[in-house]
Formats: C-alpha cells, sequence, structure tokens
C-alpha cells in the first residue's frame, strides 16, 4: 500500500479517538426485543459527523455519501464488512481506506446496531446533483431492469436480496460505486458474498455515459 493511504488511516484513527475520548463509552441500553438504543446510537453518531455531517447529508469532499435514512440493516451489514476487511482495505479505494479505522472504533455488535438503529431514524436529506455531464434519463431505463432484479423497479431495495435502496443516495456515490465494482476495486474480496453479483451487473454498462444515464433514471425515481 502507498504512503498516501497508510497516511490517511493513521489521521482518522487518530481524529476517531480524539472523538471517543470526549463522548466516552456509556454502557449499551438494549431494548427487550432488540430494537438499537436511539440515545447510544447518538452519541455514536458524533464519530460519523466529521465526514457524513452533521444532518447525515454526506460530503463528496470527504468521499461520505448520504447515510441518513438508510435500512438500519445495510448500514449494519456494511459496518461489518468494513470492520472485517471485507470492504475499504484495497489500496485504490480512497473512500474505504477512511472508512476501515473508522469501523473499528464501533466496538461490538451492540453498538453497530444502534449506530445503524440511529441512522435509520434520521430525516432522509436531499443530495445535490453533483455528477459532471448528467446522463439521459430515458437511455437509462433500460440499463436500470438489471438493477431493478435486485434493487426493486421504483430503486426502493429489497432486504431479502441485501440490496440498498439507490433512490436518495448521492449521485456521485453512485457512480464512483459502479466504477469501484467495474474494476473491481470493490466487490472482490474474499468474503464478499454479493460483491461478484454486482461485479457481474454493472458490467452490462460499457460505458461511463451508460452509468451516468442509469443513474439520472434513478434520480427520476424519487419522490
Amino acid at each position: 500500500m502507498s504512503a498516501k493511504p497508510t497516511t490517511t488511516l493513521i489521521t482518522f484513527a487518530t481524529m476517531a479517538l480524539l472523538v471517543f475520548m470526549s463522548i466516552g463509552f456509556p454502557s449499551p441500553a438494549v431494548a427487550e426485543d432488540g430494537a438499537a438504543d436511539l440515545a447510544r446510537g447518538q452519541k455514536l453518531f458524533a464519530l460519523c459527523t466529521q465526514c457524513h455531517s452533521a444532518n447525515g447529508g454526506g460530503d463528496s469532499s470527504f468521499l461520505a455519501p448520504a447515510i441518513a435514512g438508510l435500512p438500519a440493516w445495510y448500514v449494519e451489514n456494511q459496518l461489518k464488512n468494513f470492520k472485517s476487511g471485507i470492504r475499504g482495505l484495497h489500496a485504490e479505494d480512497r473512500g474505504g481506506l477512511r472508512m476501515y479505522p473508522m469501523s473499528l472504533w464501533i466496538r461490538d455488535e451492540a453498538d453497530q446496531k444502534a449506530l445503524a438503529g440511529y441512522i435509520e431514524s434520521m430525516p432522509a436529506v436531499a443530495t445535490k446533483r453533483e455528477i459532471a455531464h448528467p446522463g439521459d434519463a430515458t437511455k437509462g431505463v433500460g440499463y436500470y431492469a438489471v438493477c431493478g432484479a435486485c434493487h426493486a423497479a421504483d430503486g426502493t431495495g429489497n432486504k431479502a436480496m441485501s440490496a440498498p435502496p439507490l433512490v436518495g443516495m448521492s449521485d456521485w456515490y453512485l457512480f464512483s460505486s459502479i466504477q469501484k465494482y467495474k474494476t473491481k476495486v470493490r466487490g472482490s474480496a474474499v468474503g464478499d458474498v454479493y460483491g461478484p453479483a454486482m461485479i457481474g451487473m454493472v458490467a452490462t454498462l460499457p460505458n461511463d455515459d451508460a452509468i451516468r444515464d442509469v443513474i439520472a433514471h434513478i434520480q427520476s425515481l424519487e419522490k
């Protein structure tokens, strides 16, 4: 790994330590039915605000997508993937290399569940259109047919297939994620159960114009 990613890891790990020293580690309070403790999740979210913003709306300058309102099951799965190294350790995954050390501070499954529950409870934030040269939503309809098989025709996702919602996601993040799957920066790690399927799916998008078109269609689904 190059020196730059290593420096990034150290810098963000140090920031994480400072934040967690300030908020402390109160014992997690989990309701009898297993629901996450939102108060605990809110404390843990202080770590996330450094990049994802206080309202969870994300910040492209930190390579941090909008996360407010994402399903708890998806957030929890991604935290586990980052912590285990299934996601975020590829040398070319700049955003992932920032998330990996952050995930290590979410110490156990109870905290992962609490944080994920709090993020789900947050109101979704309307994302800005940041992608250069927006695509053609009409052309994107055909390409999206493949995506819709898992992510649903309306882009709201499908828990049974571990497919997160696509509507409401930052356009730059969708573009970046698709490119990462196409180059196997994401989805090729040992233990990534669903990554190979995504790599196969994005192969149906022949070029960047097609990626922009399918993103334009996804944006057209937003209500």
